[in-house]
């Protein structure tokens, strides 16, 4: 695999240069840049949630939009830097995913538009989600989400990874895997290997085999915090680590956050399997129409190591999850070696009873 470090000269070269938007100055910046039409009346909140990006909420009369602009310094305890170019890796693949989805089913908006690009703040204005919208995540972590949800997340992603699989143009525009490898590669499964070492042989066979499996447009954080939900509606966000890649990674990705917190909360967890059960049978249905057999068998195999290595990472890597308490920690690592034990041609249905048995 490459060295993924190589863009820190730049990335703090650019850092330098850009002005960092804040609640406080975000109106008269993006009033001087032809932003605002009235700077005075503008609204700005500061959105929480994100560690690699400052986010804005902008209100002006009737008009609401989201600002984003990247951070070289992400904001958790382990020094972790990427560059601020990433974002404009972000721009294009929510180009793509509004290329792919359009309105989506039923004329729906699953993605958010682009409003406006700034090349000089290293910002960009989209579509924000109306008010009452949450993140999934919180709506499970307070026990109550509506029960489309797993299948409206499901029915996204397979019709991305399909629309895109082998597709020679997707291929070419996001063959550049650098900031996969920087916010993910890394700070997942290399830095776990590091911490955990005892694992550390599967998690770098696991980088390389991410570095090399390449079939379909894949998201990179695709997760419950990055699906802001309400009622029946659903609308995906953040896309800078998108690339063209191992669709097993956006797979085992999302599962593991379902797996942890059917471990985390004890009265979900039959409830957390069959969204886990429910997922993977809508998102598979479709994709099999679409790949070989062959390629279909591969994908289920990957997609189990990719859930055991995101288990150990968000445990041992530079983003733990936040809600684990120790003793759930120990049993998160646990299950991941279990599911590594399967094997490398393990089948999800394996992976599956596995998840039954021991969560």
């Amino acid at each position: 695999m490459p060295k993924l470090a190589a863009s820190a000269t730049n990335s703090l070269a650019s850092t330098a240069l850009m002005l960092e938007l804040t609640e406080q100055n975000a109106a008269e910046i993006l009033d001087a840049h032809g932003h605002l039409t009235d700077p005075h009346t503008a609204k700005v909140r500061e959105l929480s949630g994100g560690v690699s990006n400052a986010v804005f909420l902008i209100e002006q009369g009737a008009e609401r939009f989201v600002v984003k602009q990247a951070r070289g310094k992400l904001r958790v305890q382990a020094d972790w830097q990427c560059s601020v170019e990433r974002i404009w890796r972000e721009v294009e693949v929510l180009r793509a995913y509004n290329e792919i989805l359009q309105l989506g089913e039923h004329g729906k908006l699953r993605v958010p538009h682009i409003h406006w690009v700034d090349q000089d703040l290293f910002a960009y204005a989209m579509t924000a989600a109306e008010e009452n919208f949450v993140p999934w995540k919180n709506a499970i972590l307070g026990g109550s989400w509506h029960r489309t949800h797993p299948y409206s997340a499901a029915m996204l992603l397979r019709e991305v990874h399909a629309q895109s699989w082998h597709n020679n143009s997707f291929a070419e525009r996001f063959k550049d895997q650098t900031f996969f490898g920087q916010l993910r590669l890394e700070p997942y499964y290399l830095a776990s290997a590091d911490a955990y070492p005892r694992l550390s042989t599967q998690l770098s066979d696991l980088v390389d085999q991410a570095w090399n499996e390449r079939h379909a447009l894949v998201h990179g954080d695709f997760s419950p915090k990055n699906m802001l939900v309400f009622g029946g509606r659903f609308m995906l966000i953040d896309f800078e680590v998108g690339h063209y890649g191992d669709p097993a990674f956006d797979l085992g990705f999302f599962l593991s956050h379902l797996a942890l917190k059917a471990i985390h909360l004890p009265d979900l967890q039959e409830t957390m399997l069959e969204t886990i059960k429910a997922f993977w049978l809508t998102y598979s249905l479709e994709i099999r129409r679409v790949i070989a057999d062959v390629e279909y068998v591969q994908l289920e195999s990957r997609t189990v190591q990719h859930l055991a290595g995101c288990l150990v990472a968000r445990v041992h890597g530079k983003s733990p999850v936040d809600y684990l308490t120790p003793p759930e920690q120990l049993r998160a690592v646990a299950l991941a070696e279990k599911l590594f034990d399967l094997g490398p041609a393990a089948s999800w249905n394996e992976a599956y009873e596995l998840l039954q048995r021991e969560i």
